[in-house]
């Protein structure tokens, strides 16, 4: 069939726009400059609830599927699409158009000859890497994302070394050759900090897709990138980091305009964006696995979210009830700790519902109701010890704060958007905005499908 061009997509997730235009006017990072002069509209989602619809895993699938999140209700990070979705490669494909899809979140693979590729996000425990040889790129930042802290270090090493080989095999030796120093830098002046770590993983994802496509150019390829939200969220209070976050950046915009170039048509979006807040904690367990075992909570395997929630699978439906019940049952004074979701009969979702404002540290000393007074709220509600009618369960209390980790939140979600578009038709004077799931219609269109 006949369409217009080719096109390539990338989702840039949340990056912050009017952040990110002043930081490369100040440090002189030219690609994101150039890349913001193509043409743009706003996005906007009606999901307005963070840790609810308004998550990156949620926009993803109303963008990939065209559906807003009431009618696809997919809510959790690794939760599986039902076989009968289909997403956007699943419909060029059936036009005989070839895609490849890098790191969407909350993806799933439909296999036909014309996916020339298909990489899963890292949190993703119900679908393989397409080709089967991509899988040694995929073990690491798999096991890492679920894992970082509480990490086997022969494990990681292994993986590590096995992922570097790999990245070796397809092509990237050229890539750490000309980023060595600057890697070493980075390194020295901001330590292992993960939001480095994922830089990597971003810049090495668009090198093997850039080497993939000079081999195959698919006639659609899209791929997610998770850096630049990462450091939102976790490190934009870092003053002393900012420079290295532009430098990366400025790093990923470059490797976009050489994959850019092989295609007529471009479009670059965020899903939406987040502001900036003051530091607040999210609170996520050390060892997901040790943490329901010692609670005496029956289970084959957990696999952990990206921020404070999991999957737990069981060996029959006993004990995913006793699970249930458990959870339900814990309190810090009125609140529940734990919002539990039934998924099937052998699985349940737990997320914490505890955020904080400070970090807490306990010893044998220390005076429970004194470090609760100093933190938290569930759903924006302060935890005060008022009108009590539960009883404290302070052996419960304690193993639950020495067992969890504060995870310094610094950016929130916005519903708002941007999307960059190259040789794309929109009808500007009729369009003012595009909400999330009609990126979807966009691509079609662009297809003539």
């Amino acid at each position: 069939m006949k369409y217009k061009s080719d096109l390539f997509a990338v989702h840039l997730n949340e990056f912050n726009l009017n952040y990110l235009t002043i930081g490369a006017k100040k440090y002189r990072c030219k690609s994101i400059l150039e890349l913001f002069k193509l043409k743009k509209i706003e996005t906007y989602t009606q999901d307005i609830k963070q840790n609810f619809n308004l998550d990156p895993w949620v926009q993803s699938v109303s963008i990939n599927t065209g559906k807003k999140s009431k009618k696809h209700k997919i809510l959790n990070l690794g939760q599986k699409i039902p076989r009968n979705t289909n997403q956007i490669w699943d419909v060029l494909s059936t036009k005989k158009i070839n895609c490849s899809v890098w790191g969407t979140m909350n993806s799933t693979l439909k296999k036909n000859k014309f996916i020339d590729l298909y990489f899963p996000d890292p949190w993703n425990f119900n679908d393989k890497p397409h080709p089967i040889n991509l899988k040694k790129l995929f073990y690491l930042p798999n096991y890492y994302a679920k894992n970082y802290l509480d990490f086997s270090f022969f494990k990681t090493l292994y993986l590590g070394v096995t992922f570097f080989f790999e990245c070796l095999f397809n092509k990237c030796f050229y890539f750490f050759l000309c980023n060595f120093s600057f890697i070493l830098k980075s390194i020295f002046n901001c330590g292992f900090k993960n939001f480095i770590l994922f830089f990597f993983f971003d810049l090495i994802s668009l090198n093997i897709l850039k080497y993939k496509l000079q081999n195959k150019r698919s006639n659609f390829s899209i791929i997610f990138l998770n850096s630049l939200a990462h450091f939102q969220h976790n490190n934009w209070d870092e003053k002393k980091n900012e420079k290295y976050y532009f430098l990366f950046t400025e790093l990923i915009f470059k490797e976009i305009l050489n994959i850019q170039r092989y295609y007529k048509s471009s479009i670059i979006f965020n899903g939406f964006t987040q502001n900036k807040i003051k530091s607040e904690y999210l609170l996520r367990p050390k060892n997901p696995n040790y943490f329901l075992d010692n609670l005496n909570i029956k289970f084959s395997s957990i696999e952990q979210d990206m921020t404070n929630g999991a999957f737990v699978f069981f060996k029959n439906e006993a004990e995913q009830k006793e699970c249930q019940i458990k959870l339900n049952s814990f309190y810090i004074y009125n609140f529940k700790v734990f919002d539990v979701k039934k998924i099937s009969k052998v699985s349940l979702f737990y997320k914490i519902k505890i955020k904080s404002f400070k970090k807490i540290s306990l010893n044998e000393n220390s005076n429970l109701n004194d470090c609760l007074k100093q933190i938290s709220y569930v759903d924006n509600k302060k935890i005060i010890n008022e009108n009590n009618n539960k009883k404290i369960d302070y052996f419960f209390i304690k193993y639950f704060f020495n067992n969890i980790n504060f995870i310094k939140t610094t950016g929130i979600h916005s519903t708002e958007g941007v999307l960059f578009y190259k040789n794309i038709f929109i009808e500007e004077k009729k369009t003012k905005k595009i909400e999330n799931h009609k990126i979807f219609n966009l691509i079609l269109n662009h297809f003539n499908i």
